[in-house]
């Protein structure tokens, strides 16, 4: 999984962690991450798989306090070799369904950079809007991205 991890991010200017966070991650954070999964009725992953291989994921997870717990945000990450054929869009397509017949989710959130001009044309499609920005959200070796802060109600 952390080898599929690191390959996914490797030509992703658009992700916001980065082969060497996934290199600095350990078993126990990992089985701590699945643990709470599995018991939070309000976490979800997705993954796809093509030919038995794990090629994207997207999670879910809701705001832990009473008053924020009907929202939560989620990540997706496909591998670059299979980027552009509908994948991102069928993994949050599910994500959707499963938020709409979940009765604590009332909203999906999301933040993007702002040229990442695909998948902000896939999220409004989708239905989502944009309801701010967090001004230089990202820091990267050649200045900064704000990052598009999006939301859908469900």
């Amino acid at each position: 999984m952390l080898n599929s991890a690191s390959n996914a991010l490797i030509n992703a200017p658009y992700m916001l962690s980065t082969v060497e966070d996934v290199k600095r991650m350990n078993v126990d954070a990992i089985q701590k991450t699945l643990k709470a999964y599995h018991e939070n009725p309000n976490y979800v992953q997705f993954i796809a798989e093509v030919d038995g291989k794990l090629v994207g994921k997207i999670d879910f997870k809701n705001g832990d306090n009473e008053k924020i717990s009907h929202q939560g945000a989620f990540a997706m990450i496909i591998l670059p070799e299979y980027r552009n054929y509908g994948i991102g869009r069928a993994l949050l397509e599910t994500l959707i369904n499963w938020a709409k017949n979940n009765s604590k989710i009332e909203k999906v959130c999301l933040e993007v950079m702002e040229d990442n001009l695909g998948a902000i044309k896939l999220y409004k499609k989708l239905g989502f809007f944009e309801e701010g920005r967090k001004a230089k959200g990202v820091k990267l070796e050649g200045g900064y991205q704000d990052l598009i802060l999006m939301a859908l109600f469900v």
